[in-house]
C-alpha cells in the first residue's frame, strides 16, 4: 500500500487550517515532553496536532553521524547536530501503509503503527505472565534455593549447599534408614535429591553400571536418575545416588498421613494413568522399580505424580535372584496396592460378608469401569497384569488425560509468549543506561551528551520521562514496550523526539536510534582512553 504520508519536516510554512499532519505519524503533544523541573506545555493545554506541525515545520530530519566523522569531532554540541542533520535527507518514500520495517525483523516484535490507539491498549498484566502461574513458579524456586541449618557437609562430589529433606524406612533388604538430601550441581547448577546410604559395607560392591540403564529411561512420570558415587564426606562410607529434584512435590504417604490426597475418581483414574505411563517406559527399557509404594510415588502440587528413588536397588545389587518379568508383574500389582491405600482410610469403601475378613472396595459413588479396574488390580481375575488391559479398562479416560496435558501445555505456551522478548527488552535498556547521561568522562567528560549520544538520551527521556498534558508522568506499560519493541526490530516508522528545553525536535526513525545505540555502545566497549 503506497505511503500517502510526509515527512513534518517538509511542511510548508502554512496555517494549521491549511494542512494538517496526519495523525498517525505524529503522536499528541502529551506524549512528546520529556519531563524536567523546567519543562512547560508548547503552548498551554489542548494544543492541537496542526498546531504541533506548525511549531514542527523546520524541524530537521535525523541521520546518525558515520563513525568517521564521529571520531573527528566529538565535541559536537546538540545545537551543531540540529544545524548539521538539515543537510541529511532520508527518503520519504522509506515507509509503507501501515508499517515496514527492515528484512531482518522479527515478526513477533513488529506493531502497528496504530497499536497505541485506545481500542488496542491493554492493562499492564498483557504484558506479563498470568499471576498464579508466577506465584506457582515463585514458590518452586523459593523451595529449590532454601537451605536448612544442619550439620551436614557443606559440599559432597560435585554439589555444594546441601540440604536435608527427609529420613525414611529404606525398603531394602539389609538396609536400614535411607537419607534424601537437595543440593544444588557445581557443574549446571540445578538441583538434585541425593538419595544416601549410610554405613554402606565396604565389601559390597556397587553396580554403578546399572545408572547407565537408568539414564535411558526419558518418561515425564519418574525423577531421572543422574549419577551414583561412593563418599567419605559424610564422616563414614556412604552410598549415594542422584535423583532429579521436583520442586515442593511431597510423598503419598505424607498426604495420607496429613489427609490431603483427594480420592475422586477423577484423581485416581489420572494417577493410574500417570503411574502406568511411568512402568512401561521403565518395563520397556528391561529394568523394573522394586519398590513402588505410597512412599515412592510422589504428588506436585498440581497433582503431578512422580516415580523416585529408582535404581537404588540396582545399584545395590540386590536383584541378582530376581526375574525381571515377575518383578515387574509386582510393580503393576502395586498400583492396585496405592489404590487400596487411598481407599482404606474411608469406612464406606470397606465391604464385608458374614464369616469373611473385611475387604476394600469401591463404593457405589464410582463407575463401574473403575471397580473392574481395582478388582483387575488387587484381586488377581486374571493370572498375568499388563499395560494393555490396564489401559483397555480406562477407555476414554486416556483421552481426558490428553486433553489435560494439552491444555496445560496450551497454557504455559500463552504464558511463555508475554515474556519471550523480555530478555531482548533489557538488554536494550541496559545499553541506553549504559550511555545516557554518563559522568565518569570515560571518553569524553561530555561524551554522552554529544553526537549520536544525545538522541539516545532523548529516546530515554521520550520511553520513561513522559508526563501528560496535566504535568503527571506517564506510566505505560504499553507506550514503553511497544517502543522498545519498534527499536528492537529497528522499524523505519518514526517518531518525533523533544528535547527538554524544546530549542531541539527531530525526526528520526526507531532504525537510526537502534544504529545510534549500536555504534555508541560499542564505542563505549571498545575504548582504551580514561578519563583522567
Amino acid at each position: 500500500m503506497a505511503d500517502n504520508t510526509e515527512d513534518i519536516s517538509k511542511h510548508p510554512p502554512a496555517s494549521p487550517a491549511k494542512k494538517q499532519l496526519p495523525e498517525s505519524r505524529v503522536e499528541k503533544p502529551a506524549k512528546l515532553r520529556a519531563s524536567s523541573p523546567a519543562f512547560q506545555p508548547l503552548a498551554g493545554k489542548g494544543r492541537s496536532i496542526a498546531a504541533v506541525g506548525s511549531h514542527l515545520k523546520n524541524a530537521p530530519v535525523f541521520t546518525p553521524q558515520s563513525r568517521q566523522h564521529a571520531s573527528g569531532n566529538s565535541n559536537i554540541r546538540a545545537s551543531e547536530i540540529q544545524a548539521g542533520l538539515s543537510r541529511m535527507a532520508i527518503n520519504k518514500h522509506s515507509t509503507s501503509g501501515a508499517f515496514t520495517s527492515s528484512a531482518d525483523d522479527d515478526l513477533f516484535m513488529k506493531r502497528s503503527q496504530n497499536s497505541n490507539h485506545a481500542a488496542h491498549m491493554q492493562p499492564a498484566g498483557h504484558f506479563f505472565v498470568d499471576e498464579s502461574l508466577r506465584r506457582a513458579l515463585a514458590s518452586e524456586m523459593r523451595a529449590a534455593f532454601l537451605v536448612e541449618d544442619s550439620e551436614l557437609p557443606f559440599q559432597v562430589h560435585n554439589y555444594y549447599a546441601l540440604s536435608p529433606l527427609e529420613i525414611i524406612d529404606a525398603p531394602f533388604p539389609g538396609i536400614s534408614k535411607q537419607q534424601t538430601i537437595k543440593a544444588q550441581s557445581i557443574s549446571d547448577g540445578r538441583h538434585y535429591v541425593l538419595s544416601r546410604i549410610s554405613d554402606y559395607q565396604s565389601g559390597q560392591k556397587p553396580e554403578l553400571g546399572a545408572v547407565e540403564k537408568w539414564q535411558q529411561v526419558q518418561t515425564p512420570n519418574v525423577a531421572r536418575v543422574c549419577e551414583a558415587f561412593i563418599t567419605h564426606a559424610f564422616g563414614d562410607n556412604s552410598l549415594v545416588v542422584v535423583h532429579e529434584y521436583k520442586p515442593l512435590a511431597a510423598s503419598l504417604k505424607s498426604k495420607i498421613s496429613d489427609n490431603s490426597v483427594p480420592t475422586s475418581e477423577a484423581f485416581l483414574w489420572s494417577l493410574v494413568l500417570q503411574l502406568t505411563s511411568a512402568l512401561n517406559a521403565i518395563h520397556v527399557a528391561g529394568l523394573a522399580v522394586h519398590t513402588l509404594d505410597v512412599s515412592t510415588v510422589f504428588l506436585s502440587p498440581t497433582n503431578r505424580a512422580f516415580i523416585g528413588y529408582c535404581g537404588l536397588v540396582d545399584v545395590l545389587a540386590s536383584r541378582a535372584n530376581h526375574n525381571v518379568q515377575a518383578v515387574q508383574q509386582k510393580d503393576l500389582h502395586s498400583i492396585g496396592q496405592i489404590l487400596l491405600k487411598l481407599l482404606n482410610r474411608s469406612s464406606e469403601h470397606i465391604a464385608s460378608a458374614p464369616g469373611q475378613p473385611p475387604v476394600v472396595m469401591p463404593e457405589a459413588g464410582y463407575s463401574a469401569e473403575f471397580r473392574e479396574l481395582f478388582r483387575y488390580l488387587n484381586y488377581h481375575m486374571t493370572p498375568v497384569i499388563t499395560v494393555e488391559g490396564i489401559l483397555h479398562l480406562a477407555g476414554p479416560r486416556m483421552l481426558s488425560e490428553l486433553d489435560a496435558a494439552w491444555n496445560e501445555t496450551d497454557m504455559l505456551a500463552n504464558n511463555l509468549r508475554t515474556e519471550v522478548a523480555n530478555g531482548r527488552l533489557v538488554r536494550l535498556m541496559c545499553k541506553i543506561n549504559f550511555i545516557a547521561e554518563r559522568t565518569d568522562g570515560v571518553i569524553d567528560p561530555e561524551w554522552s551528551e554529544t553526537g549520536d549520544r544525545y538522541l539516545i538520551k532523548l529516546f530515554r527521556d521520550y520511553v520513561f520521562h513522559t508526563v501528560d498534558d496535566n504535568g503527571r508522568p506517564v506510566t505505560s506499560m504499553a507506550h514503553v514496550i511497544g517502543n522498545l519493541n519498534r527499536l528492537d526490530a529497528g522499524s523505519m516508522e518514526k517518531l518525533v523526539l523533544m528535547s527538554r528545553d524544546e530549542k531541539s525536535c527531530l525526526v528520526v526513525s526507531y532504525s537510526e536510534i537502534k544504529r545510534c545505540i549500536d555504534d555508541a555502545y560499542q564505542e563505549l566497549t571498545t575504548s582504551v582512553r580514561a578519563w583522567k
